[in-house]
């Protein structure tokens, strides 16, 4: 993309029709998502379908640890996203020629610690978070595996939020689109042909993200970013760090939380329930975060618009932005959340064939999903405060959302209804948040409405 078309790019975002906007910038965006996500379907409908019951189960344990990996890149990529869409919206060039150089650093370094750590102690970690038998054996195959792809994990999805923040969802859906080809096709040979299970789905993945990751370095390092990109010249951009950290730090927070969260989850399966539940949580999980992807798409929209029009102090357009794409996605979302409302059954039984449902599965499945529709205001209130550098307001949401919220309701509610206090907890626990999100938000609402005046 040129200069000129970039030029025209943020033009729209500071001034075009909001609604045209959202859906021109989403459109891309939910399909990026959507096969991004797929993935982590495809795996679990191959080792359900391929390789059985005790596989799904096993991935189930290791996604909560193999989201650290997606939080650190999401803490590399989002910080620095916030960072260069304000430098955008403010013109400031000599900001933008730094990020890249120093979003490939600092993602090297922390890949390198992370795949230590996680190949070092893959079985001691997937047994602390529950496993045990061929369960265990399964998830910890699935982990470490996974992990040798982590330094291809992390630069390619922080790299990318770098595309998201320049206003090109649809570059990034067509990098998405190669991942999702490759790992399908690796799948079906590795698990098919070559017959090397829960192994062969990790593998494919790490294969898959080296081909994405290569994709979006020849993005920038061939001059077609918007941004100044010097690919001999990478630095660390100490004078950037702490901005990029203090928004960033809750996208890493967010999975570390979520692993103590599902720590106390699948402990407390183990404990109420069979390793048949864990694989029914593990599944309807996964059907959760079908239902989140067009979430995920508008929120990749909503955060260039967001920065762009903060750092241009255009806060009135801001506000609308952020009642638009609330009221948007919370259309689209039921358009996904409501056929598995309806028909859980069908949509269980592709990830779980051979189990027999009982009416307690199928309450506990309506019950996890019950909050959906409403997820976009907090989705929304997270990018917002994310998008204009105040990410410590979203560290502490999740802090209190994880350890002062969900794990003590977990725990209370779990020992008076058994297996369902623990359905009861977590949604009860949204519900809170949700209030929260709420009440935060229109309070920078009306700082905003006092940075206008002062403007005037």
């Amino acid at each position: 993309m040129t200069s000129q078309k970039q030029s025209q790019l943020t033009n729209e975002i500071l001034q075009g029709n909001l609604i045209k906007l959202m859906f021109k910038l989403s459109t891309p965006g939910i399909l990026g998502t959507l096969l991004l996500s797929s993935s982590t379907f495809i795996d679990a409908l191959f080792a359900g379908q391929l390789i059985g019951e005790t596989a799904v189960a096993g991935i189930s344990l290791a996604s909560p640890l193999t989201s650290v990996i997606l939080g650190s890149a999401y803490l590399v990529g989002i910080g620095s996203a916030s960072v260069l869409s304000r430098a955008i919206g403010s013109g400031d060039i000599k900001t933008q020629s730094k990020i890249f150089g120093n979003l490939i650093i600092i993602s090297i370094i922390i890949s390198l610690v992370l795949t230590i750590i996680g190949y070092s102690f893959g079985e001691e970690l997937i047994v602390f978070m529950g496993g045990s038998g061929e369960v265990a054996s399964n998830g910890a195959k699935f982990f470490k595996t996974y992990m040798l792809g982590s330094v291809f994990c992390i630069i390619a999805i922080a790299a990318n939020h770098l595309i998201k923040s320049e206003g090109k969802l649809r570059l990034t859906m067509i990098f998405a689109a190669i991942f999702v080809i490759v790992n399908i096709i690796l799948n079906t040979i590795f698990i098919k042909i070559f017959n090397w299970g829960i192994q062969g789905l990790a593998f494919a993945t790490v294969i898959a993200m080296l081909v994405y990751c290569i994709a979006i370095l020849t993005y920038f390092i061939s001059g077609k970013s918007s941004i100044p990109v010097h690919p001999l010249k990478l630095v660390i951009a100490i004078d950037l760090l702490p901005e990029i950290l203090s928004v960033g730090i809750s996208e890493l927070l967010t999975p570390i939380m979520s692993l103590i969260q599902s720590f106390v989850v699948f402990k407390s399966i183990s404990h109420y329930g069979t390793q048949n539940d864990i694989a029914f949580f593990g599944a309807t999980e996964t059907l959760s975060l079908l239902a989140f992807i067009p979430l995920n798409g508008f929120m990749q929209a909503f955060q260039p618009v967001i920065g762009i029009n903060y750092g241009a102090k255009n806060y009135h357009r801001l506000k609308k932005a952020y009642l638009t794409f609330v009221v948007g996605v919370i259309a689209l979302l039921i358009l996904f959340w409501l056929p598995m409302q309806l028909f859980p059954k069908t949509f269980l039984g592709l990830l779980l064939p051979k189990v027999t449902f009982t009416i307690d599965d199928f309450i506990y499945f309506w019950i996890l999903n019950l909050v959906i529709p409403l997820m976009p205001v907090i989705a929304c209130s997270v990018v917002l405060f994310q998008s204009i550098g105040k990410g410590k307001v979203v560290g502490i949401i999740v802090i209190l959302r994880s350890l002062i919220l969900f794990i003590p309701m977990v725990i209370i509610l779990s020992r008076f209804f058994g297996l369902g206090g623990i359905y009861y907890g977590i949604v009860l626990t949204d519900v809170i948040i949700l209030l929260i999100a709420i009440k935060l938000t229109l309070q920078e609402f009306n700082y905003f409405s006092k940075m206008e005046t002062k403007t005037l």
